[in-house]
């Protein structure tokens, strides 16, 4: 299912900066939570939320005129909430070198134009790789 994955492009601009010239991790984190709710959005059909920001890792710096690409897939989908692993790349495009540069995983529900909880398609895991990340989400909703 093609719905279940999203990409943005972006370009960040020197206001985006520490004094270090490095992006500053909430703006990573503003862009990360943007590509988890276009790509639930698009798969439910629905207005969605975040309801959780989780294991957000920042795995190297983002340096001011770089490129990122912010890429999300749903991994897990609940009666009316869904997980998305969000992973960020950054590349320098005047050598064209890229890195994996943060990672994390949101937990989006949809909402009926109540903004109460509304149920989303089911879906179910096929390949073994989405099986092993349904299940590691079931894992972690057991231990609370």
């Amino acid at each position: 299912m093609e719905n279940r994955k999203a990409e943005l492009i972006e370009t960040l601009l020197p206001k985006d900066t520490n004094s270090y010239g490095n992006i500053f991790g909430g703006v990573i984190m503003s862009i990360m939570d943007k590509t988890a709710g276009v790509v639930c959005w698009r798969y439910s059909r629905k207005r969605v939320v975040t309801a959780c920001a989780q294991r957000i890792t920042f795995h190297t710096p983002i340096n001011v005129g770089e490129v990122i690409y912010s890429r999300a897939t749903i991994i897990y989908v609940g009666h009316t909430s869904m997980e998305v692993e969000v992973v960020v790349e950054a590349e320098n495009v005047t050598d064209g070198a890229k890195r994996l540069a943060a990672s994390g995983v949101f937990t989006m529900v949809a909402v009926d134009e109540n903004w109460h909880p509304a149920p989303v398609p089911q879906w179910q895991p096929v390949t073994e790789a989405e099986l092993e990340k349904w299940r590691e989400v079931e894992r972690r909703r057991k231990k609370g």
